[in-house]
């Protein structure tokens, strides 16, 4: 497969074990550039060379099919479609389209808040109890930034790179954009120590994308409009509004004037299946192979949803004004293959209701200006051609001083940052989101009449939606309310507590939203149905004549509990289960991490690998109790299965049908816990197999207390049954590990307090234990349920 020196250059620096940050031009292929690696080493290296797992992150919520295109595209091109060493899951994550919550695709499309939120451990994908899960995921994986500059700059972008800071000499990364300022661009490689690759302009020449193409800017007083598009119209035109909301009305305009077969809309708020119906149709219409189109002109309204990741063109683009770095990532639609040319025209944009330039959503702090700065900079280059280069001048002139500023201030607030940081991993605190992620967040919308009965509500397909549109919007929802005689027409999800069971589903309880104070409380909520419309031309939206569409619980995606059923088992033979898919499935993961950790943290060779296998043999120590022992026995015998062999210990009782499910309730007496009470248990035999490695086994400890639980910190008294020592003993050997351990240092009851044996916070234990707790934790709890899959 040929590359281009810009892509060569970045596989030799990822092979090197050298992070990179790239800069060149829209449609000169970066995404393949970014994918190359992680091919070549999937194919011709080994797992201890470099990640097995790819996480690929975006600013918007794009449209990831077309990434997933390119990299079969890329497969294709190399002949290495099909091949036995590359991984065969390619999956998506986003809010509206949940395929994979807990990061288990070998390539995962998904955007920067579910990479962030996922790997500081407050995932918006999650319940609370299942927060420590992703972290491991994203930590070993080979990790790609797209876009970078267009991240929330005062959240994401500042969070990534302080994050990225702890990562650089652990997990590979590339950052990459067509618009880094100058100035971001030697703070990257300072702060990162990464290696830059820019393309050349000699080298630029030489690729054919972006030969012979010209595109020019023009500076338009007044708003978009309908006749502004159809005026300048040809045979392909795109026009992109900054909301959903104008964009639905300009596409409504148009559709009145040319009839709907001459103009089509995308937008963040159409289900999976209509987006990718339109996907599919955008590509085929504005793609480079002009041999397939069917319609002889088109009109194709958006939103920034095709800012990323779309490989589409047109003769005329219209936007809306944006920061200089969101117009030039847009303009990359306009002109975008060799020997086009193109013009971009740019926009006001409409008042508020204080008759203000309504800039949403760039209403961050120093968004606005950006916002303006860029309407002047444009204004002098009205009706100019720009090339790469000139677009770079563009981007240095409006984001420099911005890019000065916020670095300046990622300096201040460097303690600030970390402090919200160590909250999120150590403590699942999600309320640290809004400032390390994105303070002009968006919420998710399902639309159900009973949103109780959603068994999963994390995991449905729901319709994203601008924090501040929902508030405005309260009002109206209000009043069209109490005139239909509603009861409620907003609920946001409280979680109830979660029995210490992998099989329970997380509970919930709705609750109605009174003010506006009440949409900062969740980043999901339910809308009654009978206040909102959806048709695939147009999308969601709110009307008080609403009343036919509802989130279908059949489109359920990734669950939030585990849905696997358990049979009779023993501790021993749970324990060699959770070996066989740890050895099978997990271990090829945790390779590159592994070596890359042990180093950093001055852990032994083999050390986490030990831990691990120490963590599988412990995790369940507490169920090796008299109490939970007596109720698994009673729970037995409700369901007419009685176990008189009293030297079997329970690892698992058998669970299938609703009649166990109604045993459980018949015994009257609930669950006893044994996470926590399993880690206390086993606090000394982690001292001594660890051979004294502090890190290590705080981080064993903490994993087996929070397997069920990610903010788990007491225990109940419990004594072991005599028994169990021989359980425990065959369970050390199964693992490989010394089974004269389980009597020599397993008290009968409780010895010594937990919060002495957990992670404590940072700086009190560095971050590189509490990467090691997610590495264990991660395999842990997966292996637990995947062992019970083919039961």
């Amino acid at each position: 497969m040929k590359l281009f020196p810009f892509q060569q250059r970045t596989l030799e620096a990822l092979k090197g074990g050298r992070n990179v940050v790239l800069r060149a031009p829209t449609g000169a292929g970066k995404t393949r550039a970014a994918l190359v690696p992680f091919i070549y080493h999937s194919v011709w290296s080994t797992p201890e060379r470099f990640p097995s797992q790819c996480v690929y992150s975006v600013p918007v919520r794009v449209l990831a099919n077309q990434l997933a295109a390119e990299y079969y595209e890329v497969l294709i091109e190399a002949g290495l479609l099909g091949h036995p060493k590359l991984g065969k899951r390619v999956t998506l994550q986003t809010g509206e389209q949940p395929g994979d919550p807990i990061f288990e695709g070998d390539l995962v499309f998904t955007t920067i808040d579910q990479t962030l939120s996922s790997l500081l451990g407050v995932p918006y994908a999650l319940s609370r109890g299942r927060a420590n899960l992703n972290t491991g995921a994203v930590v070993s994986s080979y990790l790609v930034f797209d876009e970078f500059h267009l991240f929330p700059p005062d959240g994401a972008l500042k969070t990534t790179l302080q994050v990225l800071r702890l990562l650089r000499d652990i997990t590979p990364f590339v950052l990459m954009t067509a618009t880094f300022s100058s100035t971001m661009l030697e703070e990257l490689k300072t702060v990162l120590a990464a290696e830059v690759v820019s393309v050349e302009p000699e080298e630029l020449l030489k690729i054919p994308s972006q030969q012979e193409k010209v595109r020019r800017f023009h500076a338009v007083n007044g708003v978009l409009t309908a006749e502004q598009v159809l005026e300048r119209h040809g045979q392909r035109s795109i026009a992109i509004c900054n909301t959903v909301e104008r964009a639905q009305e300009l596409y409504s305009e148009l559709r009145d004037k040319v009839g709907e077969n001459r103009v089509m809309l995308l937008h963040s708020r159409f289900t999976s299946e209509d987006r990718k119906v339109k996907e599919d149709q955008v590509r085929r219409e504005f793609g480079k192979d002009k041999g397939s189109r069917l319609a002889r002109d088109l009109i194709l309204v958006a939103t920034q949803v095709i800012e990323v990741g779309l490989d589409i063109s047109c003769e005329v683009l219209h936007t809306e004004v944006a920061p200089a770095a969101s117009i030039l990532q847009r303009a990359g639609r306009c002109a975008r293959f060799a020997g086009e040319k193109g013009d971009v025209y740019i926009y006001n944009v409409p008042p508020d209701k204080q008759g203000k330039p309504n800039y949403a959503p760039y209403v961050g702090r120093g968004e606005p200006e950006l916002c303006q700065s860029s309407w002047v900079v444009f204004c002098e280059r009205n009706g100019t051609i720009l090339d790469f280069y000139g677009e770079q001048e563009v981007i240095d002139r409006v984001h420099t001083p911005f890019d000065r500023q916020l670095l300046k201030e990622m300096t201040q607030e460097e303690g600030k940052i970390w402090m919200m940081m160590t909250r999120a991993l150590g403590l699942s605190d999600p309320s640290v989101r809004r400032e390390l992620i994105r303070k002009v967040d968006n919420r998710t919308l399902l639309v159900h009449d009973d949103p109780g009965s959603l068994e999963n509500p994390l995991g449905c397909n729901g319709f994203s939606m601008w924090h501040g549109t929902l508030r405005g919007k309260l009002e109206d929802l209000e009043i069209w309310r109490k005139e239909k005689g509603l009861d409620w027409a907003l609920k946001y999800p409280v979680e109830t507590e979660e029995e210490e069971d992998a099989r329970a589903p997380v509970r919930y309880k709705w609750v109605p939203v009174r003010s506006v104070e009440d949409i900062g409380t969740s980043f999901l909520f339910a809308v009654h149905p009978s206040l909102v419309t959806y048709d695939n031309c147009v999308g969601f939206r709110f009307t008080r004549d609403g009343g036919g569409y509802r989130t279908q619980p059949s489109q359920l995606r990734g669950k939030d509990h585990e849905s696997y059923t358990y049979r009779l088992e023993s501790y021993v033979e749970h324990i060699r289960a959770m070996m066989q898919v740890y050895r099978s499935e997990l271990s090829k993961r945790l390779g590159y991490i592994i070596t890359r950790l042990e180093q950093k943290a001055g852990f032994p060779a083999g050390g986490i690998d030990r831990a691990i296998r120490l963590a599988i043999a412990l995790h369940d120590l507490g169920k090796l109790s008299e109490r939970w022992q007596d109720w698994a026995r009673r729970y037995q015998a409700k369901v007419g299965e009685p176990l008189e062999d009293e030297t079997f210990m329970i690892a698992h009782t058998h669970m299938e049908t609703p009649e166990h499910q109604a045993a459980v309730r018949r015994i009257g007496v609930r669950r006893p816990p044994h996470a926590a009470e399993g880690a206390i248990a086993g606090a000394k035999i982690a001292h001594h197999v660890l051979e004294g490695n502090e890190g290590l086994r705080r981080a064993v400890i903490t994993a087996v207390a929070r397997h069920h639980s990610a903010q788990a910190e007491t225990f109940q008294e419990y004594r072991l049954l005599n028994q169990g020592y021989a359980a425990l003993k065959e369970a050390l050997e199964a693992v490989g590990l010394d089974g004269n351990a389980a009597a020599e240092w397993l008290p009968q009851t409780p010895a010594t307090r937990l919060q002495n044996q957990m992670l404590r916070l940072p700086p009190d234990d560095p971050y590189t234990w509490w990467l090691a707790y997610f590495l264990i934790v991660r395999t842990l709890r997966l292996s637990d349920g995947r062992a019970q899959e083919d039961v």
